[in-house]
């Protein structure tokens, strides 16, 4: 049902700034490539967990980066024309994405939870 609402929610979205493309495609792009960068260092701090906070921060700071030094090329290269679209666009595919990547997370744990066995009730695993 909710991949349902997001599908509707996008096709929507698009129809109602179709004269405004180039703002929702720019928006749509920053967005990905701001949070697909922040959440790939940001699930580091899963493998090495003595520099989580650093890691966070980092993440923050590099979706911040991104967010801040893509919207200004945007501007003075003077390629979107709505603001309002950039920002909708930008803020609805940033809450898509995070969606998809928690799903994503939550399948892949769900995952090696099932290839784990327990040896001898002993509370030591093995995977399969």
């Amino acid at each position: 049902m909710k991949k349902a609402i997001i599908t509707v929610t996008m096709i929507a979205f698009a129809m109602l700034f179709s004269e405004h493309f180039h703002s929702f495609s720019v928006g749509f792009t920053l967005a990905i490539i701001a949070v697909s960068c922040s959440y790939f260092i940001a699930y580091q701090a899963i493998r090495r967990p003595q520099y989580t906070m650093s890691l966070l921060v980092v993440a923050v700071l590099t979706k911040l980066a991104i967010t801040v030094t893509g919207v200004i090329w945007v501007f003075s290269a003077n390629i979107i024309h709505s603001p309002i679209t950039f920002l909708v666009a930008y803020a609805l595919f940033s809450v898509v994405i995070t969606y998809f990547v928690s799903r994503y997370r939550s399948h892949r744990r769900d995952i090696s939870d099932q290839q784990q066995r327990e040896i001898f009730h002993t509370g030591l695993y093995e995977l399969k």
